[in-house]
């Protein structure tokens, strides 16, 4: 029997993240968005709630959590575990990601991404489309690893960061926790907590507010 499955966000990223929906499993049922009228549509599915708090018989269903922003990402996400509610998984069919990786909870990974043997991802994760993550690397809760991106082997990606699309990060580095790095950056040296870097090579642009 397929699994119920309700998406939170009914913006652009849920595009992709519902063409990756493996339909053979799970059984698409529509949208909770606060942006959007209830009893309307996005996709030609329909919006079914404006919170989850409003969502009546969340035990039925699992949910996964269809927007880009890492904050608003983890709002929904905190809201989700006080209820105790099933969390999937959703991972391309194009994309490539080793047994002996490991992955938590509410974790895309988009088309032709690959994962690659020893990486460990946490909760609540992107790894969007073409993105690299090399053996050995670490990614934290929250995060956000933009399409086209590459982090070469045994990378450390602390909680709630994200990496711009077509950024380079090389080898045995650490992102501090909450760190923005530039799309285009390539990354030859470790950054602070809280900081934005961007450029060739990446350079230290501001504090994150």
């Amino acid at each position: 029997m397929k699994k119920k499955v309700v998406f939170i966000g009914a913006g652009g990223y849920a595009k992709s993240v519902l063409d990756s929906l493996d339909l053979s499993r799970y059984e698409f049922c529509g949208f909770i968005d606060n942006f959007k009228p209830e009893g309307t549509s996005h996709l030609g599915y329909p919006i079914l709630a404006k919170t989850i708090d409003d969502f009546q018989e969340r035990e039925h269903y699992s949910f996964f959590i269809s927007i880009g922003n890492n904050t608003y990402r983890l709002d929904k996400y905190l809201k989700l575990m006080k209820y105790q509610c099933d969390v999937i998984n959703i991972i391309d069919k194009t994309a490539v990601v080793s047994n002996n990786s490991s992955l938590g909870r509410g974790v895309f990974v988009g088309k032709m991404a690959i994962v690659n043997s020893g990486v460990t991802i946490g909760d609540n994760v992107i790894i969007n489309t073409k993105s690299l993550v090399e053996h050995g690397c670490c990614i934290g809760d929250h995060s956000n690893i933009s399409t086209n991106s590459t982090l070469n082997g045994d990378v450390i990606i602390e909680d709630y960061c994200f990496i711009g699309s077509s950024s380079v990060i090389t080898g045995q580095l650490r992102i501090g926790e909450s760190a923005v790095v530039g799309a285009g950056a390539v990354v030859i040296r470790n950054v602070k907590p809280r900081t934005i870097v961007a450029g060739v090579p990446a350079k230290f642009i501001k504090e994150v507010e």
